[in-house]
């Protein structure tokens, strides 16, 4: 086994699921793939990702929000 492929194997064993809180912008429309579970009230949404630690998580979340259209 390559050392790429035991890496991503171990990266995808060490992940955890992640609950964070993110502000949703006023602009914030759902307009496509929404990658994550996520429960919106009012301005703030929690949001459930898979990642490795829980500031990844939050990064990945806020990035989400902020790439949208």
């Amino acid at each position: 086994m390559t050392d790429t492929v035991k890496q991503t194997i171990d990266r995808i064993k060490g992940l955890k699921q992640h609950v964070v809180r993110v502000p949703v912008p006023p602009e914030f429309a759902f307009t496509g793939r929404v990658p994550y579970d996520m429960e919106i009230q009012g301005n703030m949404a929690m949001v459930t990702v898979w990642a490795s630690t829980e500031a990844e998580a939050q990064r990945r979340a806020e990035e989400f929000f902020q790439n949208q259209p």
